[in-house]
């Protein structure tokens, strides 16, 4: 920055990132780079793209070619999923320098002609002085594993610098008055790449359930002191200067604090982008870290004050609290290793239930071969939403931004439902994905007046949308609030209806949709299986939201099979099930048994070391 405003950098190449944004205001990035010849290289807009004399623009990394070495002994290569989009005319940008190179240099990469050629002749390299046989072979193999996966081979032991041994937590001495500010690089934008994705502003916040917006989260015993209300907008000032946002009170942040997510308050990034919340980095100094250099987040104090402005921002909550109902239920290890009768943190079984309906697993025709069903484990799921984002690409769902979200009418199939445990300072946070559980004994289809959603023979809840008249009685009776209307027929502008699912039915205004277990992938598997002249075996059908998720908290199967796995989680110990009087200490639980819908989603509760006292002491049903 120093030797750009000195003026000795003629030329700027600056490659897929935006400094004018993620750079405080206060080091004057953008009066530097005007200086220099500036070439933005890049995958779409933003603010320093902008300002820049030349923009090139860059394949994403689902159309370009790479390779890595990670860590000692795996060696992964990059191939591109898709064909470039026409529309851009982009390229990738190691082919633009090796047509730079090329025009400085005739001589050299004569042979090469693009990124991917050079890929294959540096592996071409490796295989002649590590492996045998032919290279082609070799080549194929590569790109069918994704890479090479060794043994690691360490060549020597690592050496720490001297300094790491004095490197300790420190709280920092910010000095002046009122509170830290710590700016939080965000869940689904980072530093604000991905704020021009309609996905991921839609995506709920997992702590917030805050869509398309910012917010400043303060302790409420500070904003009692400050006399400052949830949901107020409030003003943060500072010798930077000064924004507004929204309060979001929360138990899990220091009283001497307020802290607002990173990425958001984009003016030049596109038309997701712009125009939503606020960028927090303009309030930062120009300070680095003393042991590591890097730019220092935690380095400020804001004044806090009030203000009279109304908030515009959506919040997708509900009730933060279960209020006993177990939606997101957790037990301990002590309850789960206990061998006593009493009250053991289990989930309390209806004593009677009356059958209203015929059990379908005795009717003919029905669950046989395939029962499709699921478990959640809640002890894995972290709230991190992958699985909604991941439900939104599958299954072509439109985004109806902030406006129309803020009148309940987001279109999302999996919502991740978050809710608070315990009390002040002892509060536990606790994650439920909520889908369309498929329940046997739905209260969707009865009230259908015309069979638009109907039970078929494999179990799951199905919806005929040609027969859909949108009379909501569906919506109404369902105890989950797993169905969504259209509102609009929703329009996909180019480029984004290339991200379609071919495979998915496009659904009109006027009628209802939900998630209905991936059933383009059911099929799919079902023909394939047909072809073999077999059924469809365990694990073959994974669900995009199964897919998606790292910690592996979703299981997906056939029910039917007894030694499936999404069968054996699901199972409940054999005396449970003879004595309905007994508490279930297994983890195995169905959100909302006492109606009786039959679900063929089964949850695993949350596994705590130590009982969460409840919102108004140790209540009943506080840990389960």
């Amino acid at each position: 920055l120093s030797d750009l405003n000195a003026g000795k950098i003629k030329l700027l190449i600056v490659d897929d990132s935006n400094p004018i944004h993620t750079l405080p205001k206060s080091l004057g990035f953008d009066q530097a780079m005007k200086k220099a010849k500036v070439i933005a290289i890049s995958a779409g807009k933003n603010e320093t793209n902008q300002r820049a004399d030349l923009v090139l623009p860059a394949l994403t990394a689902y159309e370009s070619w790479g390779d890595a070495n990670p860590r000692p002994g795996i060696f992964s290569i990059q191939q591109p999923v898709m064909a470039p989009v026409n529309m851009f005319d982009a390229r990738a940008r190691e082919d633009v320098l090796i047509a730079v190179a090329k025009q400085i240099n005739p001589q050299a990469f004569t042979e090469i002609n693009n990124y991917r050629d050079y890929i294959y002749e540096l592996w071409a390299q490796v295989h002649q002085n590590r492996y045998f046989g032919p290279f082609e072979n070799f080549w194929i193999e590569t790109l069918e594993n994704g890479g090479i996966f060794e043994a690691p081979r360490w060549s020597n032991a690592v050496n720490l610098q001297n300094k790491v041994d004095s490197v300790a937590f420190q709280t920092p001495l910010l000095g002046g008055s009122g509170l830290a500010l710590i700016p939080a690089p965000s869940i689904f934008h980072l530093d604000g790449r991905g704020a021009n994705k309609p996905w991921l502003q839609e995506t709920p916040h997992p702590i917030s359930q805050i869509v398309w917006d910012s917010w400043v989260e303060i302790h409420p015993d500070t904003a009692k002191k400050l006399g400052i209300a949830e949901r107020s907008v409030v003003e943060l000032s500072n010798s930077q200067g000064s924004l507004q946002a929204t309060v979001y009170l929360s138990y899990t942040i220091h009283r001497d604090a307020v802290a607002i997510p990173i990425g958001q308050g984009h003016t030049a990034s596109g038309i997701v982008a712009d125009g939503f919340g606020v960028n927090v980095l303009d309030l930062i100094p120009a300070k680095t870290d003393a042991h590591t250099g890097n730019l220092a987040l935690i380095s400020t104090k804001v004044n806090v004050i009030p203000t009279t402005i109304k908030s515009y921002t959506v919040n997708l909550d509900g009730n933060p609290r279960q209020l006993g109902r177990d939606i997101a239920a957790a037990t301990t290890v002590a309850a789960l290793t206990s061998e006593k009768k009493g009250h053991g943190g289990g989930h309390h079984r209806p004593k009677e239930i009356v059958e209203f309906y015929p059990d379908r697993s005795e009717t003919a025709g029905y669950y046989k071969p395939y029962r499709w069903g699921m478990v959640i484990d809640l002890d894995r799921c972290n709230g991190c939403s992958a699985c909604v984002v991941a439900c939104y690409a599958e299954n072509n769902i439109p985004v109806v931004g902030k406006e129309r979200a803020a009148v309940g009418r987001e279109m999302s199939w999996l919502r991740m439902e978050r809710y608070l445990e315990g009390y002040q300072d002892e509060t536990e946070t606790r994650f439920a994905p909520i889908m369309c559980q498929q329940c046997s004994n739905a209260g969707c289809e009865p009230v259908c007046p015309v069979y638009a959603t109907y039970h078929n023979p494999e179990g799951l809840n199905a919806m005929i949308y040609n027969r859909c008249v949108g009379t909501r009685y569906c919506s109404n009776n369902c105890i989950y609030k797993a169905r969504r209307y259209n509102w609009f027929d929703y329009e996909f502008p180019a480029p984004l209806d290339q991200q379609l699912n071919s495979g998915i039915t496009t659904r009109a205004v006027g009628v209802m949709e939900k998630c209905n277990f991936c059933v383009h992938r059911l099929t799919e598997a079902k023909y394939a299986a047909r072809d073999l002249g077999r059924d469809v075996q365990d694990g073959e059908v994974v669900t995009a939201c199964q897919q998606t998720c790292a910690n592996k908290a979703i299981v997906f199967g056939n029910l039917a099979d007894p030694e499936s796995k999404v069968s054996q989680l699901a199972k409940r110990k054999p005396d449970v099930l003879a004595d309905p009087d007994k508490e279930n200490r297994d983890r195995q639980y169905e959100i909302f048994p006492e109606m009786n819908y039959k679900p063929a989603v089964t949850y695993l509760r949350k596994v705590n070391h130590q009982e969460v006292a409840g919102l108004y002491g140790n209540e009943h049903g506080s840990a389960h």
